[in-house]
């Protein structure tokens, strides 16, 4: 019995990106090339073979980082390999590659025998990577799969009309997981999808010019940079750095300070701000690069890895403002585990929410979530599930949750929930039976913001995770804060995180 898989992508984001086929063996002694050259062939391309090169990996971390740069442009790859290991099978590897390049899996089973039997084995191998099963094709053959329909071919030569109706599969519905690879993968896909201008206050830190050189290399936004041009210039210049595809203004520029400086003052002056004051208020380059968004000369700004988090947001709360319906900002990591992509929130902002507070802050987490193409499984996190306890956070919990199903019907949201329950599957079946969220979030919403900021901490240095914010929520345009101990890397991932939330309508 041999089984082959062939996976075809639908995007992260549903933007309008190329579909992408993989025709993947299990067995590494089996060639697939026949049939990802003929579903190449109705592509009008040519198929990447990102394993038939080089060394073969035994380790599926290293395969995977190994195979997906290959399958960045690629309609068609075909999974056969060079240098096959004997014994060793490439099903869950090559599944969670699929589940990387958010793609789904067609199972093709060469030979009859058993062919049920191997189809169902398969199909739990890549469901446990995060992919999901299409569609099963059976080569000399038939097999029954029940709610998965399915094809047969006499032989690996298949024919034009089972060829164009692979390439014209739809994504399967799966675990609803967004895995690391897909979420980087979509992040930089969708940040390109539609460019946005950020403004970035503090080139003068090298880690900022240097994360501006890799974001304009990567194409991902266009830039501002406030400073003097000569300084900036001199600076990536002995760096080795390119920011020529950066604008840069001077936030001395007399113009605009004339011309923000009225905004500020149509802004501010119920609360006293004259002319005067307004124009004084711009020597701060975190109220000039908001009034640059204000006078619509920019999407979002990135600031914090110099100033506090006080001096980046209180000018965008004067003067950017909520959004309408929501008087609450909330800070929320995506947190990137082994396996999957979590949200949590509020880790940033507020210190102890009220229950109307935690409603606004689910929903925008909901939002935010949705927006980087995951499907919001929103938990409420208390240290009770259900009915089972008593207190203050608890009943505030609670509150929130019947706030909730008034005001926002349409959330999968539940609580209170304790953490366990929110994530494992074993542990919700005993504790909350049932619940369309427990054992299966993806969405964490914090009763306070000891209980946020402490678990997202603990997460990314215990378990090795990746923490990507803090996302700030609630503002009518993207202001994100920086720690001031962020690496370029940080800084890069929130710059690009911020052109994405400017894309909102």
């Amino acid at each position: 019995m041999q089984t082959v898989t062939v996976t075809l992508e639908a995007n992260l984001y549903e933007e309008k990106f190329m579909t992408r086929i993989h025709v993947l063996p299990v067995d590494t002694s089996y060639s697939v090339s026949p049939i990802a050259d003929k579903i190449a062939q109705k592509l009008q391309s040519t198929p990447a073979r990102p394993y038939a090169e080089g060394e073969w990996y035994t380790q599926a971390t290293a395969l995977r980082a190994k195979a997906t740069p290959a399958l960045q442009d690629a309609l068609v790859v075909d999974g056969s390999v060079a240098a096959p290991v004997a014994g060793l099978s490439l099903l869950g590897v090559q599944a969670g590659v699929a589940a990387d390049d958010s793609a789904t899996v067609l199972l093709v089973v060469n030979e009859a025998a058993n062919a049920d039997q191997a189809i169902a084995a398969a199909t739990k191998v890549v469901e446990d990577a995060h992919a999901a099963v299409s569609a099963v094709l059976v080569i000399g053959g038939e097999a029954s799969v029940e709610g998965v329909k399915v094809f047969t071919s006499a032989d690996e030569q298949i024919s034009d009309e089972l060829a164009e109706e692979l390439a014209g599969l739809t994504k399967a519905s799966g675990s609803g997981v967004v895995t690391p690879g897909a979420f980087k993968a979509g992040f930089i896909k969708q940040a390109k999808s539609e460019l946005r201008t950020i403004v970035l206050p503090e080139p003068d830190d090298l880690r900022v010019l240097q994360a501006a050189a890799n974001v304009l290399e990567m194409g991902t936004a266009n830039l501002v940079l406030l400073g003097e041009e000569a300084e900036i210039k001199a600076a990536a210049e002995k760096e080795g750095l390119d920011i020529s595809a950066a604008q840069i203004v001077s936030p001395k520029d007399p113009e605009r300070i004339d011309r923000y400086a009225q905004i500020l003052y149509e802004a501010r002056k119920h609360k006293g701000v004259d002319l005067e004051k307004a124009k004084s208020m711009l020597a701060d380059v975190s109220y000039f690069g908001t009034l640059m968004i204000a006078a619509g000369e920019a999407d979002g700004m990135v600031s914090g890895a110099v100033h506090t988090t006080a001096e980046t947001i209180r000018p965008a709360l004067q003067i950017i403002k909520t959004k309408p319906g929501t008087s609450t900002v909330s800070g929320s990591f995506f947190v990137l585990l082994e396996d999957r992509v979590q949200l949590y929130a509020d880790c940033a902002v507020t210190i102890d929410p009220t229950s109307d507070q935690l409603v606004d802050i689910a929903a925008a987490s909901a939002d935010t979530a949705k927006s980087f193409g995951m499907d919001p499984k929103v938990a409420l996190i208390s240290y009770s599930t259900g009915d089972s306890g008593k207190g203050p956070t608890v009943d505030k919990v609670k509150e929130a949750m019947a706030k909730i199903k008034e005001t926002h019907p349409e959330l999968v949201v539940d609580g209170p929930l304790q953490f366990d329950a929110a994530f494992d599957p074993t542990v919700a079946a005993k504790k909350r039976p049932g619940s369309p969220v427990a054992g299966q979030a993806n969405v964490f919403v914090f009763v306070n913001l000891d209980q946020g900021n402490c678990t997202y901490k603990a997460v990314q240095r215990t378990a090795g995770a990746t923490a990507i914010g803090p996302v700030l929520q609630g503002m009518k345009k993207p202001v994100n804060d920086l720690s001031r101990g962020a690496t370029v890397d940080d800084i890069v991932n929130t710059i690009v995180l911020t052109a994405i939330q400017a894309q909102e309508k």
